[in-house]
């Protein structure tokens, strides 16, 4: 039995966890410290970066199937993985992974046809601060969504 992980997990991880402006970056971070998507979503919270618990459980899952070297087969999930490789490409890749990065997003094309190669662009979770925040209305307690009117 070998105990070989799937190529470039290792570089994938480091640049993730050493970029740490995106949710996938800080959802890897919190699954590496063992915490359920309510609490990441709870942390996100108090940092001012709301996002639902079953978002953080999509992220999560997105983010393990990269790493485990799986690709996504429903056309609504290929623009959420290719995300995560798109994010590697703001970010210095070593050769290999920058051709498993283009391999993939090609595959990724396939399943999903809006899939772009291009790096996915500047990502800064809660940057906008409050003034962004102000504009968008009171933080909904029931959901902790940003929403205009009652909560569906």
């Amino acid at each position: 039995m070998t105990d070989e992980s799937p190529p470039f997990r290792a570089e994938i991880e480091e640049i993730l966890v050493n970029h740490s402006s995106t949710r996938f970056a800080k959802v890897l971070k919190g699954m590496n410290r063992g915490l359920t998507d309510a609490e990441m979503a709870k942390e996100a919270l108090a940092a001012g970066e709301p996002i639902r618990a079953d978002s953080n459980a999509a992220v999560a899952r997105i983010v393990r199937l990269t790493l485990s070297d799986q690709l996504v087969t429903a056309p609504s999930e290929a623009e959420e993985q290719a995300n995560v490789f798109r994010e590697l490409l703001n970010h210095r890749c070593s050769p290999g992974l920058l051709q498993h990065i283009t391999t993939r997003l090609t595959q990724l094309q396939a399943v999903g046809p809006n899939v772009k190669m291009t790096p996915l662009g500047a990502g800064h979770l809660g940057a906008n601060g409050a003034s962004q925040r102000e504009k968008l209305g009171p933080l909904c307690p029931e959901c902790n969504q940003f929403h205009s009117g009652e909560c569906l």
